[in-house]
């Protein structure tokens, strides 16, 4: 386990602490979530026009309706 420290303006320290959201737990969800956001969008926009909605679907999905691209 590692130690972190950070410094928030008070209003956003106070509202966060009062939503539960300073808790270790808490925030280390909240990181891996961002974590993995950042990491789907990264591979999205390097992805380009060679990803197809119909590539994200699973295979009893694919081929309904329109093939588009993700733009």
């Amino acid at each position: 386990m590692t130690t972190i420290e950070i410094s928030l303006p008070k209003d956003l320290a106070e509202e966060a602490g009062e939503l539960g959201l300073l808790k270790s737990q808490v925030v280390a969800e909240l990181l891996r979530d961002e974590i993995r956001r950042r990491t789907f969008a990264d591979l999205l926009a390097h992805a380009g026009d060679d990803l197809a909605v119909d590539d994200l679907m699973v295979p009893e999905e694919r081929g309904r309706g329109r093939r588009r691209k993700i733009v």
